[in-house]
């Protein structure tokens, strides 16, 4: 924690250069918290939270925040936390629906008062406090919300509603709060007036959080502006590499990677996929590997009303074909498929017998459209001489690698994509059979 405040210190990105061309609605400062519960859920103690948040108008445009109306932006606020090695996010909750905009200036851009509750003028800043943002009534599903066009249905499930004490709140399971380890939370305003000027990339914000022997989180450090929490992994070890990739037309992911020497000639790699803001979402993450074992995944508990229904099936990994592959449903086989989905990062990791060079991993894209996927550069092993034909994994070319590759292929699992271009065709299987005949070294 020491490492990530003192190098957070400095944090704020805001309009160095001057305002952003029409309105641009960024998380200017992670507040107070809140701490309600902890009740247990299915033998699984569970506490949750809210946190105060600041937005500010980076734009020199007013931003529409239009109570009972889908104008006004959401609020997402997650838990993060860091054990030493490893960063995953172990609270979501549902999303604020804002109701009106004060016309403050914490961010210091200088405040174009609009003089008006339903909009948020160029400069201007306007705080929900922790009180505000845990209200259940104002509390709507994350589901509901395309994160990078800024539409949300409206009205929204579950408006009004209130519930328990943990009710669509930041949820975060007792087990996961270890007072060794560091803990953050990271706020993101999603609003469509941004997307029109290309200003929805710079929505989200992190903080470092405290943590008491009571189970209770609380902010402390500063605000770092601007910027997904995956970064604070790297802050934390500079061994990460920090990858960011946009899908054509439509939103961004962050891709963390690293590579640790676990001694005897054996090596942990180590991946956070983030989705900022991508519709589209992720339903693989493939690295170029073989002779892997340990294979690891970890995801997040959606709770709630439709959130509800995301199935929470751990993805599955298959090697094969010189990859290996960490895979779940796409929206055309099950659209509450457990799928990368905006405001989320999944981890997975596996244990290699390789050193650690750069390479490309490709993205699998959850809805269709086109390209079906993206590559991102990371840390990854080097190219083994294993024998990439042999699918069955028995040391032996045969018919039963054929009848593999085909099951692959007829299923459109990404390790049928032999060249990688993230499209099923016949050169993939002309790519298997150059593989196949050439034979194991």
């Amino acid at each position: 924690m020491t490492m990530t405040a003192a190098l957070v210190a400095c944090c704020g990105v805001a309009v160095a250069g001057g305002p952003n061309n029409g309105p641009d609605v960024i998380c200017g400062e992670l507040t107070d918290t809140l701490h309600y519960g902890p009740l247990t859920v299915n033998g699984e103690v569970i506490h949750a939270f809210s946190v105060g948040t600041t937005s500010c108008n980076a734009g020199n445009q007013p931003a529409n925040w239009i109570d009972g109306t889908p104008n006004h932006p959401v609020i997402s606020q997650t838990i993060w936390r860091y054990d030493g090695n490893r960063m995953t996010q172990v609270g979501i909750g549902f999303v604020k629906h804002s109701f009106a905009a004060l016309q403050n200036n914490a961010c210091g851009f200088g405040c174009s008062n609009n003089g008006s509750f339903s909009a948020l003028g160029s400069g201007c800043s306007d705080p929900y406090g922790a009180s505000l943002n845990g209200s259940h009534t104002d509390l709507g599903p994350r589901s509901e919300v395309n994160a990078f066009t800024g539409f949300f249905t409206y009205p929204y499930t579950s408006q009004n509603q209130s519930g328990n004490a943990i009710f669509k709140r930041i949820q975060v399971r007792d087990s996961d709060i270890d007072t060794n380890d560091s803990y953050f939370v990271e706020g993101a305003y999603v609003i469509k007036d941004d997307v029109p000027f290309g200003n929805q990339f710079n929505n989200v914000s992190w903080r470092p959080m405290a943590h008491h022997a009571t189970r209770v989180l609380n902010t402390t450090g500063s605000t770092t502006r601007e910027q997904p929490v995956i970064y604070a992994w790297q802050l934390e070890d500079p061994s990460v590499t920090i990858t960011e990739v946009n899908v054509p037309g439509e939103g961004r992911f962050v891709v963390a990677s690293k590579a640790v020497d676990l001694g005897g000639g054996t090596w942990r790699y180590e991946y956070g996929v983030y989705n900022q803001n991508s519709h589209r979402s992720a339903a693989s993450f493939s690295v170029p590997a073989s002779g892997t074992s340990n294979h690891g995944f970890h995801d997040v508990n959606y709770h709630d009303s439709v959130d509800a229904n995301i199935d929470g099936t751990d993805w599955t990994a298959t090697e094969g074909a010189g990859s290996l592959t960490f895979s779940t449903d796409t929206e055309a086989i099950n659209p509450n498929a457990n799928a990368i989905r905006w405001g989320t990062m999944y981890n997975f990791w596996f244990d290699s017998n390789s050193a650690p060079t750069t390479g490309d991993a490709e993205i699998g894209l959850f809805r269709a459209g086109s390209p079906a996927s993206v590559l991102a550069s990371v840390v990854m092993p080097e190219a083994s001489t294993a024998c990439e034909a042999d699918l069955t994994g028995d040391g032996i070319l045969d018919i039963f690698d054929v009848f593999a590759y085909l099951d692959y292929f007829n299923g459109g699992h990404p390790a049928a994509d032999i060249d990688g271009n993230g499209t099923l065709d016949i050169f993939d299987v002309f790519a298997f059979l150059d593989l196949f005949n050439a034979g194991c070294p």
